[in-house]
């Protein structure tokens, strides 16, 4: 007898994995896939906040560096003109020339004033420097009474300009006498400051300085140098400056010009 031969289950037959070639059929129940051919309009609507947000802070970070970069070069103009108004300044009170005259020639003057919310002093002495002077002036070369002050410019901004009269001349007739003609020194400074250091107070007035027929030892200037920006403060440059001619002051050293 032949032994028996078991057969193996291999299941029902339409279990049975069908031929590689053999196409296979789809289950009724189920759909047909479709290849997707474009976004949806959920999809498009994230890719373009994306794409806001991005570009957002992409014009933010660049709109603040061109703004950085502009007020820096402000910043370095600005110290530039300020600093050429200080050491100007500084000359011309370093080469103060100051004699004891009743005529009050040599006066050294303050005149306190604001503009535009800046402080807009006029500051007049006779000085021997040809700090503030026009190559055209013939006053350049010898002592002369020089005057700055703020003032509106042509724009209607205010401006440092100066005024120079020979030194003998009265002050309030030599602008009218020898048509003193405005010389501009800085559009970019907008302010002007003098205080005087008061040895009684050992401190700085903020006062007008009352001695007509006198001069201060120690002085100090602020000069404010205004952005183009509105909302942007002023660069402020101070400046402590002794004047030497000023121990003179005690001695009544009789000027050349006396007159009784």
């Amino acid at each position: 007898m032949k032994p028996e031969t078991k057969k193996q289950n291999r299941g029902p037959a339409c279990c049975a994995p069908a031929h590689p070639l053999t196409p296979s059929r789809p289950h009724p129940l189920t759909p047909p896939r479709r290849c997707r051919a474009g976004f949806t309009l959920l999809e498009l609507m994230v890719a373009m906040v994306i794409l806001t947000i991005a570009m957002s802070i992409a014009f933010q970070a660049f709109s603040g560096t061109i703004r950085a970069w502009k007020r820096g070069t402000e910043v370095i103009e600005g110290i530039k003109h300020g600093d050429f108004a200080m050491t100007q300044l500084a000359n011309a009170l370093n080469s103060t020339i100051y004699f004891f005259n009743p005529r009050k020639s040599y006066a050294f003057k303050i005149e306190k004033g604001t503009n535009f919310g800046l402080p807009s002093d006029t500051i007049s002495f006779v000085t021997a420097s040809s700090a503030f002077m026009p190559d055209s002036s013939p006053l350049q070369q010898g002592p002369h009474r020089i005057k700055l002050y703020i003032d509106d410019d042509d724009n209607g901004d205010p401006a440092l300009f100066s005024i120079a009269f020979p030194a003998i001349a009265d002050e309030e007739e030599a602008e009218d006498e020898y048509d003193a003609e405005p010389h501009l020194v800085s559009r970019a400074v907008q302010g002007l400051e003098i205080l005087i250091y008061d040895d009684e107070l050992e401190d700085w007035s903020t006062e007008e300085w009352e001695k007509e027929n006198s001069i201060p030892e120690r002085v100090m200037i602020v000069v404010y140098v205004a952005s183009e920006e509105e909302d942007e403060e002023p660069i402020v440059f101070t400046r402590v400056l002794d004047i030497p001619v000023a121990q003179s002051v005690g001695a009544n050293l009789k000027g050349p010009t006396k007159t009784e």
